[in-house]
Parts: C-alpha cells; sequence; structure tokens
C-alpha cells in the first residue's frame, strides 16, 4: 500500500512538472507570436519609409510634419509659421531646400551683409547664405543635403527648417556685431574738434 501510494505521488509529481513546462513554453509561444504580429505590422510602414524621395513622396512627408504643400513648376513650396520655404524637386536625391527674403541695399550696409554671411556659411556646416539679383537684393538661406528616402526625410523636414532658422538668426547677431564694431572704430577714429580760442576783450573807452 505505500509503494503504491508513493508511485501515485512521484506520477502526480511528474505529471505537474509535464504540466508546468507545457504551459510555460506555451507562454513563451505566445509572447513569440506577438512579437512576429508587431513585426508583421511594422513591415508595411518600413516598406513605406523605404520608397525614394521624388516629388509625391516629398509633398506627403511636408503633410505628415502639419504643412500644406503646393507646386510651382519643379518647385515644392510650403508655409511654417507664416514663412516661406521652397524645395527644388528636380533634384532629388539632392534635396536643396532654402528660404528667401528680399532686402532694401539702401537700408542694409551691403559690404558688411556679405562679409556677415561668409562668415555664417563658413561656420555652419549645412545652411549657406547666398545673394541673388542685380543688387543683391535677395538674401536667400539655403540647405543641400542628399535624401534619397522618403523615411528619413520625413524625420528630417523639421529638423531641416530648425536650421534655416537659426541661421537667420545668427546671420542677424553676427551683422549686428560687426556694424557696432565699425561705428565704434569711426567714432574712435575722428579728429576731435578744438574748441575756438576765446576773443579778446577790449577796453571800451
Amino acid at each position: 500500500m505505500t509503494i503504491a501510494i508513493s508511485v501515485t505521488s512521484v506520477l502526480a509529481i511528474l505529471f505537474f512538472c509535464l504540466y508546468w513546462d507545457l504551459r510555460h513554453d506555451c507562454k513563451l509561444l505566445q509572447k513569440d507570436n506577438n512579437w512576429l504580429r508587431e513585426q508583421q505590422g511594422r513591415l508595411p510602414e518600413k516598406e513605406s519609409e523605404a520608397r525614394p524621395l521624388d516629388k509625391g513622396t516629398a509633398k506627403e512627408a511636408i503633410r505628415f510634419n502639419g504643412f500644406v504643400p503646393w507646386v510651382e513648376d519643379s518647385l515644392i513650396k510650403f508655409r511654417c509659421q507664416g514663412e516661406l520655404y521652397i524645395i527644388d524637386a528636380e533634384r532629388f536625391p539632392v534635396l536643396v531646400m532654402l528660404k528667401q527674403y528680399n532686402i532694401d541695399p539702401q537700408e542694409w550696409d551691403m559690404d558688411l551683409m556679405h562679409k556677415a554671411a561668409h562668415q555664417v556659411s563658413d561656420e555652419l556646416i549645412l545652411v549657406k547664405v547666398l545673394f541673388y539679383g542685380e543688387e543683391d537684393e535677395s538674401l536667400v538661406f539655403q540647405i543641400t543635403a542628399i535624401e534619397n528616402k522618403y523615411g528619413h526625410f520625413n524625420d528630417s523636414l523639421t529638423r531641416y527648417i530648425d536650421l534655416i532658422e537659426k541661421a537667420c538668426g545668427y546671420l542677424k547677431e553676427v551683422y549686428d556685431d560687426m556694424d557696432s564694431k565699425q561705428k565704434n572704430e569711426e567714432s574712435t577714429n575722428e579728429i576731435p574738434i578744438v574748441p575756438g580760442l576765446p576773443s579778446e576783450k577790449k577796453i571800451l573807452s
């Protein structure tokens, strides 16, 4: 009788261990299946991100980031906080993205503006400051980069906008600093005016 109880106990323990292993394996299998479903769900997104960047996918990325694009000839245009940005869609996979300002040469010291633009272009990696027009009345902040996939351009668009905005602010800062130094030098180099000698007093008779 004691032997039978022992055998029964051993069998019960074995069945429990088998049951526990099977249950554990099922949990692991379920976990693996869930992970596979997640990966399968991500595949379409990865395929979408790998699409070549062209006029259509560039407009799609601009819309995804919350802006409204429109096309004029080969140019894609959109506004961010009221500011106009332009992308040359004919140069992909070379991305040329720019922001343009019209300036009045009569209101600015253009020699200083050129020097400031040259300094900013040298110091910044992606953004260059260029001039167009007969009197350099168009000031352009331009980014040039290689963008051949929709996904990377989609992720980088707001970063490009931020870089251009920072370049605009930095140019103003450099120009103001140069202008201030030039005015200080001019005031220092001025010849001091010697006050006239007092006129001789005449003795009236």
